[in-house]
Formats: C-alpha cells, sequence, structure tokens
C-alpha cells in the first residue's frame, strides 16, 4: 500500500492498495482523519474503506459493486494512551471475530 500523509487536522493520510488492481479507480482506498473534539477532552479520529469488487466481464475489466465503510471514535486525551489503544484491540478482536465476519458475509445482524 502506498500512503499520503495527513498534513494536518482535518487533512486525511491515505493508503491505496496498488497492487489490487491495475486501474487506478478500481483500487481499495483507506483513510484517516483526526481533529479536536469540541468541548470534550479528547481527538475525534474518523476512518474509511472504499472497496471496490471487480470482475471480467466479456474481456473488459469492470467494477460490479464498492463495499464502503466507516468507522468514528473519540479518544480520549485525559486518560492513558494505554488504555486507548487497548480500546482498539478490543475493536479489531471483534470485527476478526467468526461471528461478526460471518455476519458481513450473510449480510444480517447475528440471532
Amino acid at each position: 500500500m502506498a500512503a499520503t500523509p495527513s498534513a494536518g487536522d482535518r487533512s486525511p493520510a491515505r493508503w491505496t492498495q496498488n497492487a489490487a488492481n491495475a486501474i487506478i479507480g478500481f483500487r481499495p482506498v483507506f483513510q484517516v482523519v483526526t481533529r479536536d473534539s469540541t468541548g470534550k477532552p479528547g481527538r475525534i479520529m474518523e476512518g474509511s474503506l472504499r472497496f471496490p469488487i471487480t470482475a471480467t466481464v466479456n474481456g473488459v475489466e469492470t467494477q460490479l459493486a464498492v463495499v464502503p465503510m466507516t468507522f468514528q471514535a473519540t479518544l480520549p486525551t485525559n486518560v492513558d494512551a494505554t488504555q486507548v489503544a487497548d480500546a482498539f484491540v478490543q475493536w479489531g478482536n471483534l470485527l476478526a471475530s467468526t461471528l461478526i465476519r460471518s455476519s458481513a458475509s450473510d449480510g444480517y445482524a447475528p440471532t
């Protein structure tokens, strides 16, 4: 993935998975942007992933769909950074869990 660094608050850092496709518009793109939290001791972090789904149709590389994913978090600045990092580890573990991956695959919330 190639990275474009953030130029500061409200300017996204951006990564593109260049090896995914020869066509630039068909490559997955992930970006993260941060800013101050108004009236709260924290920083707001927003991230998004644009994941194109492609196939060769009649010999032509074609975009069939795009899976857009987003997240937003308020990162408290009045607690130990290790505790905030642990929250992200737990969130990542949850997203990687069989239950949530199955739900994403099926398109339905767990029952």
